[in-house]
């Protein structure tokens, strides 16, 4: 190996240690170094939810804040929603966990990451923060954890955001995924020596079949009753924009397209995401905590 190679691995794995960490600080979002101020603002902590896993939880914005409840997608953590919530009016109380078997949050010892186990979590969590009533946003994966919620607790859920996730999946994006699983079945056995991955690669088993089918996710739609935004990253392979428009019609909701971006909105292009939060979320800020219904209907 030469010398300019070895140095990139160094650095590489000096990366990925730092990240392991767990510090805000040192993670990377987009694949660049988060801003020092986001460090700053941000408050990190451990809460124990009822499955007996210890998720890790970032907050940005005032404590009395108005909570809105960020889910991320699969594989990711919390820190790539980290640009947006430092954007976001700080009247907005943004609560970002690391999902079961994501970045710093512990792994399921018997390997479950059903949509069910997810959504358990969740209702956990929110009640250990003894928040009664918040606004989730829900990326991917934890869209899908985000609408099972709503349509389950539509009463606990004062606004929902689905981001980049329909009532259907493009065969191109299932084709992506489907590759994902290959490979991580395909790899060598793991070297003990390194830094864990951001993700436990057996989350890939439940991808297929991940929140139900298109009846089921519409039922959860039509059962949720506060306001729906759908965001759609324009080159998304995941979602249509006629899926997304579906999803937002069946939900009395509207869509925002973010320009150039591709599945991962939040990291293709924050600032159009925030934009887009803050408009929709932004009544709730001036509403305190216990602010008052934004039922639609």
């Amino acid at each position: 190996m030469g010398a300019s190679a070895a140095r990139g691995r160094s650095i590489r794995c000096k990366r990925r240690a730092r990240r392991s960490a767990g510090t805000l600080a040192r993670r990377f979002a987009g694949g660049k170094r988060l801003p020092e101020p986001v460090a700053e603002r941000a408050r990190e902590r451990f809460v124990e939810v009822g499955s007996g896993l210890r998720l890790h939880l970032v907050e940005w914005g005032a404590k009395e804040g108005w909570p809105v409840v960020i889910l991320h997608g699969g594989s990711h953590d919390a820190s790539h929603w980290a640009e947006v919530c430092r954007a976001l009016s700080p009247g907005l109380r943004c609560l970002v966990p690391d999902q079961r078997g994501h970045g710093a949050s512990d792994r399921a010892p018997d390997g479950d990451y059903s949509c069910e186990a997810q959504v358990a979590d969740l209702a956990s969590l929110l009640k250990e923060l003894s928040i009664e009533r918040c606004a989730l946003v829900g990326h991917s994966m934890g869209g899908l954890n985000a609408l099972h919620y709503a349509g389950r607790w539509p009463e606990r859920v004062a606004a929902l955001v689905l981001v980049d996730v329909g009532t259907e999946t493009r065969k191109s994006g299932l084709e992506a995924i489907r590759r994902s699983r290959e490979r991580a079945s395909g790899a060598p056995p793991p070297d003990p020596s390194a830094p864990p991955p951001p993700f436990d690669l057996r989350l890939l088993d439940f991808v297929p079949t991940y929140g139900g089918d298109v009846a089921e996710r519409r039922r959860l739609l039509e059962a949720v009753r506060s306001p729906l935004l759908v965001i759609r990253g324009e080159k998304s392979r995941i979602g249509s924009a006629r899926s997304a428009q579906r999803t937002a019609r069946i939900g009395k909701g509207r869509v925002v397209t973010i320009p150039g971006a591709g599945h991962n909105v939040s990291l293709h292009n924050p600032e159009a995401v925030a934009e887009a939060l803050q408009q929709f979320l932004g009544p709730l800020a001036g509403a305190g905590r216990n602010g008052a219904s934004a039922d639609r209907r």
